[in-house]
């Protein structure tokens, strides 16, 4: 599985900072990189707010990290893609799969 680690992605955990109206808002800053294998899954046509757009879905490998966030940004390449869940397939601690998707208008 090593070596199918060939891809370098970017991930972002949220900050959150109140604003002046009683609000918060929210930035994206860097947990780190890390070597991945990335492969399409679905791929799907959706209705949103009248307009059509596209909502892809991706498998990430990554190695086992001890504490990964629950909430968490990819950046691949010009690509943002939201995690939806991790988990552990064999829970053998060596490797992490991310399902995550991205959506284009």
């Amino acid at each position: 599985m090593i070596g199918k680690l060939r891809t370098r992605i970017g991930l972002y955990v949220p900050q959150t900072t109140p604003d002046a109206f009683g609000g918060v808002q929210t930035s994206w800053v860097s947990y780190g990189q890390a070597w991945a294998h990335i492969s399409p899954l679905t791929a799907r046509e959706t209705d949103r707010n009248g307009r059509p757009s596209t909502l892809k879905n991706y498998r990430i490998i990554i190695r086992w990290q001890r504490d990964f966030p629950e909430r968490i940004r990819v950046m691949w390449g010009e690509r943002i893609l939201r995690m939806v869940t991790s988990s552990d397939p064999d829970t053998r601690r060596e490797r992490l799969h991310l399902m995550c998707e991205e959506e284009q208008q």
